[in-house]
């Protein structure tokens, strides 16, 4: 049998790939970051108005107006500005991208009481894991921002900076709520935690004209993932998660700010007793244990019959969201554990 030609290199190329992975999650912000200074003049590109996905795990929301957004490109460190369709209309430098953004994105006067709801996605996914939801509160006239960060190639502290920048540039609105799913839970309480608003944080200046109001999280860790803690030793989940994915352990977690507003949080349950995952202890969505998700203080606590990938879009999880963010309570058309359980 004639021996395959090249078959060594193959391997070599394959054994590298890993490498390559690594190198990629574990990128930091760069100069190109839009919070740090810059002397380079506006580069102006020639644009094609294209289509795009919106961005997945490689771009990073800096700016968000009505739809419009800049992103940042985590791996070339380039930018682009999309319209709330998602068609580009400008890339290139920062600067170039931010002079486009204020001469397209509309202006928005401020108004008295008006309500932002922002979500966050969870690991892994992007800001259209979350389009069902959005679309359910855009249909009770709810103000909707989704907004994409780069989950498994940046730090939760770099997670936080990036909506800090988009939040202290947020025009026409003097109240947020967020709706998250998984990560997107543990980014929002570090970001809601009263450092971020200290002297040695000079980027958390939104709270001066911004009022946190309500939080919704759905399939969050709160209490740390013991599915986390299970792997974390194993290469291929820092190759993949990065810095991120072993910040989810219960050691990790407990030293995560809780939040001082209204909580509710739903998590997920399915299959015999509601174990879906029969490697993980009791309850859960396949990812995270029902007793993981809660979170002292917590208003109100859910579990919807459906599992972690597919959580936030159940109908009944919707229906909750939306009476708990109008004030009301979520209880309707789930399994209800009382607020009052003990948080384990």
């Amino acid at each position: 049998m004639k021996r395959l030609p090249h078959l060594g290199g193959i391997k070599h190329c394959l054994a590298a790939l890993p490498f390559v992975v690594a190198y990629s999650c574990a990128q930091p912000m760069t100069a190109h970051d839009p919070l740090s200074d810059s002397a380079d003049a506006p580069k102006s590109r020639l644009n094609l108005q294209l289509p795009t996905f919106g961005g997945k795990q490689f771009w990073a929301d800096w700016r968000w107006r009505e739809g419009w957004r800049i992103q940042e490109n985590v791996l070339t460190g380039h930018h682009r500005v999309l319209d709330p369709n998602d068609r580009r209309q400008a890339w290139g430098s920062w600067e170039a991208c931010l002079a486009e953004f204020e001469r397209k994105a509309p202006q928005v006067e401020r108004a008295d009481k008006r309500h932002l709801v922002m979500l966050l996605h969870g690991m892994g996914r992007s800001r259209r894991a979350l389009s069902d939801m959005q679309a359910a509160l855009a249909g009770q006239d709810w103000d909707v921002a989704a907004v994409s960060y780069p989950s498994t190639r940046r730090s939760i502290s770099n997670h936080v900076v990036q909506f800090e920048a988009v939040l202290n540039n947020l025009q026409g609105y003097d109240q947020i709520s967020f709706v998250t799913h998984s990560l997107g839970g543990v980014v929002v309480r570090e970001l809601l935690a009263p450092r971020r608003a200290s002297a040695e944080h000079p980027h958390g200046y939104w709270r001066n004209h911004i009022q946190a109001e309500r939080v919704v999280m759905l399939a969050p860790p709160n209490q740390g993932s013991s599915f986390a803690q299970a792997v974390e030793d194993y290469t291929a989940y820092s190759w993949i998660f990065g810095e991120t994915g072993l910040a989810l352990t219960p050691q990790a977690m407990a030293t995560v700010y809780v939040p001082q507003i209204p909580m509710l949080i739903i998590a997920g349950a399915r299959g015999s007793g509601g174990a879906f995952n029969p490697w993980l202890d009791g309850p859960n969505d396949g990812v995270v244990r029902v007793e993981e998700t809660h979170l002292r203080g917590e208003a109100e606590h859910l579990v919807v019959d459906n599992i972690h990938t597919f959580l936030m879009n159940d109908p009944a999880s919707v229906r909750a969201t939306i009476r708990f963010l109008a004030g009301g309570s979520g209880l309707v058309d789930a399994q209800v554990r009382p607020a009052n359980d003990e948080v384990r």
